[in-house]
């Protein structure tokens, strides 16, 4: 059978469940007090020039000291030509005029995966003042206006790096007068004069202010000694500063090469591409990665271009082998050789990423260069490969679960399995969506089988949402119904975790109708077992023995063990809230040994804390807590937080039942940081039991 909603039913089902949901907005007295923010990235190292530009900048955000709303500039011009340096060295110097802190957040107009969206940037903006992740509101006008609240009458600076609209920034202004707000941008923001905007045009560095940074970054000794080579050097960068600096990496790193000699590659060049001028206006940009890609080993220089179709963020060693069909090993020479040209970002072990630009660039040369198979290849090798190590690691995190297909695994614990996926999950989802573009439904539907085991222990509500529509959306395109049942059986299961019972009944029935036309047995238990879990969610408890005894029945027919240990649990549960203890504790006492005689210590540990809520109900409070703490002690929070959840709420209420307060607030606490780490709606709840206690 396939149980992938076993482990969720018992986390909202039975009676253990709370199905409060949050309900209105946040309130500004919630918010506990955080530390003033200051989220700016550093000053940069070698800033030069643009005194104009700086002038313009203090008198629009410090000029007007009886303004009506927050000051706003916009600074826009093409892609490398400093306007974030031209930021960030402005507010860290006028740091003392915002004593409230400066807030950042990069919109990523150029990101891998296009811009973000203003709901999810209002979410970081409301975390950096103080915001738990559980009380930032899901929709969009909550959170402006939790936004608007929290920063009414204070002085902030924030600046929004990479807008890619005006309709993206709006909602991110803050209210305040006292407040001032810096927009970068390749676009020119028409729409952000409404908000009373000024526009400050930051365009290319003077040739004498570009030889100034030369000399920071390479030594002012070395362009004294070659004053005309270095003019020339600045002159044919452009006045980019993104140019200068690659241009300095590369004589930096080669101190007995004259100054002449870069100069002299970047006149030819520049005489090639003078006319080149991208949508975005980065002639001088493309000109500086041009440069540095022609001094690649022919091996380096492919990686390169194949990285740039990787629909990731960061990358490592190992899908750049699966890019490139090569050996890790010669994967991991190319990108060192890349990292040292400054083509790549060498962020940690193993771990590199692009400059935006530099992915731009790296994508225009695969598709001039390499052919249209060649680049398909290289995408689903990308893709295969974390399809692959997804699984594996799924495969150690939830050993017991039917899996496609066993896939051997490198992972030692559950826990390494739960990180490597947790690490990996924005490149997971990349992967995803690129092979849901391409049509690539199998994959998809195998990627989003293989997040499983981390939505389920560690929560990640978000992606699990948007990545079930779509595999749902692929299992429905590709026409097999057997896939179909599972991707609808797994996506229908985060209605339960987020407090939404009744959304998951649509989707259990799909999926048993169709399981059912297709004599899919294992797909139809499932369905059942997550009717059951949702019926219970709602009240509906004699629906809910219905279904999960038809389940049972399933499972007991075909001799799952496990499956029917489950059950048993979840039988156990709904039957202690109808009341009926002596048929609840017989089947919490098959369920915890049937499980014992498989190894499931999760199912084992459910099935004991049910036992106690039964000895709780009955009054026996002693018998109830140690019961609930042997069936907890065998949930570990690094492996399964979220299960524990429930055991605590029922361990805390037995405490406060017998007097225990301080107790019980020991373990309402540990469930509301479990529920705060996994961004858990429950956590309101919690939150608001413990005020009330």
């Amino acid at each position: 059978m396939d149980h992938t909603t076993n482990e969720v039913a018992h986390a909202v089902g039975g009676s253990v469940i709370q199905t409060g949901v949050v309900q209105g907005d946040i309130h500004v007295h919630d918010v506990r007090p955080a530390p003033v923010p200051y989220q700016l990235p550093p000053s940069p190292a070698h800033f030069s020039g643009r005194t104009g530009e700086l002038d313009r900048l203090t008198d629009t955000l410090l000029g007007d000291i009886h303004r009506d709303r927050p000051a706003l500039a916009v600074l826009t011009g093409p892609g490398g030509v400093g306007k974030t340096a031209l930021a960030l060295h402005w507010l860290h110097h006028a740091r003392r005029h915002f004593p409230d802190g400066q807030l950042y957040a990069n919109l990523s107009a150029y990101g891998p995966d296009g811009p973000i969206s203003p709901v999810e940037i209002l979410g970081d903006l409301l975390h950096g003042l103080g915001v738990p992740p559980s009380d930032i509101p899901l929709r969009a006008a909550r959170r402006a206006a939790v936004y608007r609240s929290l920063t009414v009458g204070r002085s902030i600076a924030v600046l929004l790096d990479d807008a890619a609209s005006s309709e993206q920034v709006a909602m991110l202004l803050p209210v305040s007068p006292r407040s001032v707000v810096v927009v970068t941008s390749r676009r020119r923001l028409s729409g952000l004069v409404a908000h009373g905007g000024a526009t400050v045009d930051v365009g290319a560095l003077s040739p004498d202010t570009s030889v100034e940074l030369l000399g920071r970054a390479v030594g002012r000794e070395r362009v004294a000694a070659e004053p005309e080579s270095a003019r020339d050097l600045a002159e044919l960068c452009g006045g980019i500063p993104i140019a200068v600096h690659l241009a300095a990496a590369r004589l930096a790193v080669r101190p007995n090469w004259p100054l002449a000699r870069v100069a002299k590659e970047l006149a030819d060049e520049r005489r090639r591409l003078r006319a080149f001028v991208g949508e975005d206006g980065t002639s001088s940009v493309e000109m500086c990665f041009d440069l540095s890609y022609r001094g690649l080993p022919p091996g380096a220089a492919r990686l390169y271009r194949l990285l740039g179709l990787y629909p990731g963020g960061d990358f490592g060693s190992g899908v750049a082998a699966a890019l490139a069909g090569t050996s890790e090993a010669e994967a991991e020479h190319s990108l060192g050789a890349l990292a040292d040209a400054n083509m790549v970002m060498d962020k940690a072990f193993d771990r590199y990423g692009f400059h935006d630009l530099g992915r731009l660039h790296a994508r225009r040369l695969a598709e001039v260069r390499e052919p249209e198979a060649e680049r398909q290849r290289a995408v689903w090798s990308a893709v295969s490969y974390y399809r692959d190590r997804a699984a594996a690691a799924d495969s150690a995190a939830t050993p017991l679960r039917p899996h496609h297909a066993p896939a051997p695994t490198e992972f030692d614990t559950r826990v390494s399995a739960l990180d490597w996926l947790e690490r990996e999950l924005p490149n997971l989802i990349a992967c995803l969506r690129i092979a849901y573009s391409r049509g690539w439904y199998e994959l998809v539907c195998r990627l989003y089988d293989a997040l499983w085991g981390l939505f389920l222990y560690r929560g990640h509500y978000d992606e699990w949402i948007s990545t079930g529509a779509l595999a749902v959306e692929a299992a429905t395109l590709s026409g097999d119904s057997g896939v179909e049942v599972r991707m609808v059986n797994q996506s229908a299961a985060v209605h339960l975790r987020v407090g939404e019972p009744a959304a998951a009944l649509g989707p259990y029935r799909r999926a048993l109708a169709v399981a059912r036309s297709i004599g899919d047995w294992a797909g139809e238990a499932t369905a059942l077992e997550g009717l059951g879990a949702a019926e219970h969610a709602c009240g509906h408890l004699p629906e809910a023995i219905g279904h999960y005894r038809s389940a049972l029945e399933l499972n007991e027919a075909q001799g799952r063990t496990r499956g029917t240990a489950l059950l048993l649990c979840y039988l156990g549960h709904a039957l202690a809230d109808q009341g009926e203890f002596e048929a609840a504790a017989d089947h919490f006492a098959r369920s915890a040994g049937l499980s014992e005689s498989i190894g499931d210590l999760h199912c084992q540990a459910q099935a004991i804390a049910g036992l106690g809520g039964v000895h709780a109900a009955r009054g026996a409070h002693v018998e109830a807590v140690s019961a609930l703490r042997r069936g907890l002690r065998s949930l570990p929070s690094s492996e399964a937080a979220a299960l524990r959840v429930p055991v605590l709420e029922k361990l805390a209420e037995v405490l406060t039942a017998s007097g225990d307060h301080e107790g019980a607030r020991r373990y309402w606490t540990e469930a509301l940081d479990a529920c705060t780490a996994m961004n858990d709606p429950h956590a309101e709840r919690i939150r608001a039991r413990i005020r009330s206690a």
